[in-house]
């Protein structure tokens, strides 16, 4: 048995419930949301609702249904970087260009294709054991949980911000030094695949320190208290240095004081320059921490930067 509870914010008041729940439960599409809502599965500040009710600010959503294994995303053999493994979760060191999990934009070939191809046991597990993601063409490590009790412990360690994440970002420019950026993140308003800083948007908060400096560029150390969407990537765009290769959040394609050999380097690179490279918690009463070192495509960048 699943219970959910949720408490609208600004960004999703004024959404149909049943939009806003299939997209905030990935074990479930929004036909079974409609059905559960027709099933009194759902309520709403504690009474039953209908499925075209439009959400208001503060509302309570509670929602229980019972787990059903998902047989439609094919396993596949993928290889897969585990590093560690026990009977409760996994550590992968995930590729860049690898995407998490099955989309409407990429049916298959995503690191979850790969997990049922080793462990098809995987399929019983809300969102696969997927407790937390990186993006498509970042690099690093991800925790996967291999049970229903697993999935919950660390689902709570992280809404508790019990789980230090830390990255490598190359960051256009020179930060004169750390800091913590704490601003709110939302959906884009022109863009629905993008997001920015925005006033009534979800709590963010990035801290950075620097780890070492090149003539045009930074090695920030980045540590996330949060983790929305895309948060490391908006925030350090917004405070005016983008990563290096975003495509989505960088529009630097020339800078002032550029060189060739550094204008190439970048530009060439097929990604963003960010990598997950620590991930600590405990996990009953044990401490857990685990290291990745910078992938060699982002330490061969970083040869040319220094020469």
């Amino acid at each position: 048995m699943i219970s959910k509870r949720f408490q609208i914010d600004e960004e999703n008041s004024n959404k149909r419930i049943d939009i806003f729940l299939a997209n905030n439960l990935d074990t479930i599409s929004r036909g079974i949301v409609q059905q559960l809502i027709a099933d009194g599965k759902v309520t709403v500040n504690g009474k039953p609702t209908k499925r075209n009710y439009l959400l208001k600010l503060s509302d309570i959503i509670e929602i229980t249904f019972e787990l059903q294994a998902n047989v439609e995303d094919e396993a596949q053999d993928i290889p897969i970087d585990i590093i560690f493994e026990n009977d409760d979760f996994f550590i992968i060191n995930k590729n860049s260009g690898l995407t998490v999990h099955p989309g409407a934009g990429q049916k298959d070939q995503t690191l979850i294709n790969g997990i049922l191809h080793i462990r098809k046991e995987q399929r019983e597990i809300p969102r696969y054991g997927l407790v937390h993601r990186l993006d498509k063409d970042t690099s690093g490590l991800m925790v996967l949980a291999k049970s229903l009790k697993s999935h919950t412990i660390l689902t709570e360690l992280i809404q508790a911000k019990n789980v230090q994440r830390k990255y490598y970002a190359l960051v256009h420019g020179a930060p004169i030094s750390g800091q913590t950026i704490d601003l709110p993140i939302g959906r884009h308003p022109k863009n629905r695949l993008l997001f920015c800083v925005k006033d009534g948007g979800r709590e963010a908060i990035t801290h950075f320190r620097i780890k070492k400096r090149f003539k045009n560029f930074s090695l920030l150390d980045v540590e996330l208290e949060t983790g929305r969407t895309h948060q490391i990537r908006v925030h350090l765009n917004y405070i005016g240095h983008p990563i290096a290769g975003d495509a989505s959040y960088n529009k630097i394609r020339v800078w002032k004081d550029a060189i060739p050999k550094e204008l190439e380097v970048i530009n060439n690179l097929q990604r963003q320059a960010l990598h997950s490279y620590s991930l600590k918690f405990h996990f009953l009463k044990k401490e857990f921490c685990f290291d990745s070192k910078i992938p060699n495509d982002l330490e061969k960048t970083m040869e040319v930067l220094e020469k």
